[in-house]
């Protein structure tokens, strides 16, 4: 009963993984005239994490990015590469700036990436011309790949983050 139970609840979280992979997908395909990449970046206190991605048009469509720990990297694909046509990693992010609500999962064969920003931390700082800037706290989750090894973080790593967005 057990084995089949497993079995049953794998069936359901594939099944998740890919009804949410088709919806990015059909909405990776839009593009906003005016529209650009906002640009998030975050460092730890300690200086040895840095993880910087692109969000096109702050409407939770990854672009790609890159996580930094002791000089070693890990390059993430975006979504869908626009010259060459190819869909990549599945990736999910669920922004909302108002309510402090900004989120990306990111996963390949070979890596996965959990990022959040603390809610109460995400302040819009100023606006010059048509230009936004937040500052938040964010957190790699424990169970996202370590660019040193071929293991996971096993600690959460928190990081203090930028995004500027211009139309």
């Amino acid at each position: 009963f057990n084995n089949k139970r497993s079995d049953i609840l794998t069936m359901i979280i594939n099944i998740k993984q890919i009804a949410l992979f088709l919806c990015a997908f059909s909405m990776s395909h839009l593009v906003y005239a005016g529209s650009s990449n906002a640009v998030i970046e975050c460092k730890s206190g300690s200086g040895r994490t840095t993880l910087q991605f692109f969000d096109q048009d702050i409407e939770g469509q990854f672009q790609g990015g890159t996580l930094s720990v002791d000089k070693e990297r890990i390059n993430y694909l975006p979504l869908y590469h626009p010259e060459t046509g190819d869909d990549n990693p599945y990736s999910w992010m669920t922004v909302n700036m108002d309510k402090g609500v900004y989120t990306l999962v990111y996963q390949d064969s070979k890596h996965v990436l959990n990022f959040y920003a603390l809610p109460s931390s995400v302040e819009e700082k100023t606006k010059e011309g048509v230009d936004t800037y937040y500052t938040f706290n964010g957190v790699i989750a424990a169970h996202s790949s370590d660019p040193r090894n071929n293991s996971l973080l096993n600690k959460k790593i928190w990081v203090g983050c930028t995004m500027r967005y211009s139309i």
